[in-house]
């Protein structure tokens, strides 16, 4: 055996005390992929995050009831899962270990907004009461679930989630987190810190909680694609927040021609580091086609400028969660609202604001990244 073999065997053994994971057990395998080493970052082999699909064929839990992953495990949660079988000796029992120290610091979090999964890569003999002898040694709680199920169902399950291999010995270590309701997706693998997990968990958690606020309302740009306010059109983004409509003949101009000042002194920021959002107040007069025409009129068509409209309803939403939601059209709002969405640093800046100014305080906003 080579040294680095024995130094990675030793270092699982240790955590494994010191961890009070379960113990080896009789006619335990060893684990060939426990040489693939630590590494934390996600591996170019594996399918990216975004392929991941919750297949909701039949699963047991470790109490021996029928599951499925997504509808009624998962449910509306944040989510952590790893994949393990009982009778691996190395690489298993350290995940496991970790998970453990992960539930320890969800608290109350655990169950209520984040479930942790482990589901067996080997359920021809991980049946649910030999997890449940399992994850008791862990002292796994209520929020930390444990699956197997018959070989083809689970088969197709580790299949949606990237995490099948002929070989269960030989499975990849990894974690996935994940927000089902959005379909974001991380994957870890090698054996990531619970630090690392956390973080993850924290940021997913971060933007459900923008999501909420801002909404994602489904709103149409100028070209006449529909996105989702937050995800598509703020999240992680620094932007320039303004409302207009096609009509004004006063303010409206002012504004595009002052943004135009600001753009010019971003020079290479804009479109880059920064992106403008003009709201159209008057969405059931300003139509996508309208919107483009002011656009280029007004010298705002730029790659990196959107322009919103939408139903009436949909885009007052939006208005008012930015608290510029106003009834008459004509007394909208001049403000323009900046921020650094991944920051959380929001800030408003007022009409009367020297183009110069507001473009360095963009730029500062840009550089929080």
């Amino acid at each position: 055996m080579s040294l680095e073999r024995m130094r990675a065997k030793t270092a699982s053994l240790v955590v494994i005390l010191l961890l009070g994971v379960p113990a080896p057990v009789l006619g335990a395998e060893p684990c060939p992929h426990h040489e693939q080493g630590t590494a934390t970052e996600a591996s170019a082999a594996k399918p990216p995050a975004s392929d991941v699909r919750l297949v909701e064929a039949g699963l047991v839990d470790q109490d021996g009831t029928p599951v499925r992953l997504g509808g009624e495990v998962i449910g509306d949660r944040l989510v952590v899962m790893n994949f393990v079988f009982t009778t691996c000796t190395t690489v298993c029992p350290v995940l496991s270990a970790i998970f453990s120290r992960v539930q320890g610091r969800l608290g109350e979090r655990l169950g209520k907004e984040v479930q942790l999964v482990s589901l067996s890569v080997d359920p021809t003999r991980d049946t649910p009461a030999r997890l449940k002898d399992y994850a008791t040694r862990l002292r796994a709680k209520a929020g930390w679930t444990w699956l197997t199920g018959s070989p083809e169902n689970v088969k197709q399950v580790l299949q949606g989630l990237g995490a099948y291999t002929p070989s269960y010995a030989n499975h990849t270590p990894m974690v996935l987190i994940g927000d089902a309701r959005t379909g974001t997706w991380v994957r870890l693998n090698g054996f990531p810190s619970e630090e690392q997990i956390l973080a993850k968990v924290d940021e997913l958690a971060a933007a459900r909680r923008a999501r909420t606020w801002f909404t994602d309302t489904a709103l149409v740009t100028q070209e006449g694609k529909q996105v989702r306010f937050y995800s598509d059109v703020l999240k992680d983004r620094v932007v320039v927040i303004s409302f207009l409509f096609t009509r004004c003949t006063t303010a409206c101009p002012m504004i595009a021609a002052r943004l135009n000042h600001i753009r010019e002194q971003l020079g290479e920021r804009f479109g880059r580091d920064v992106s403008f959002i003009s709201i159209s107040v008057d969405p059931e007069h300003d139509t996508p086609q309208r919107l483009a025409e002011f656009a280029r009129k007004h010298q705002a068509a730029h790659p990196g400028w959107t322009f919103l409209t939408g139903k009436k309803e949909d885009v007052n939403q939006v208005i008012a969660r930015l608290g510029q939601y106003v009834e008459n059209v004509e007394g909208h709002s001049t403000l323009l609202i900046a921020g650094n969405e991944k920051r959380k640093h929001w800030m408003k800046i007022r009409p009367d604001e020297p183009s110069p100014a507001v473009a360095e305080r963009v730029r500062q906003l840009a550089e929080e990244r």
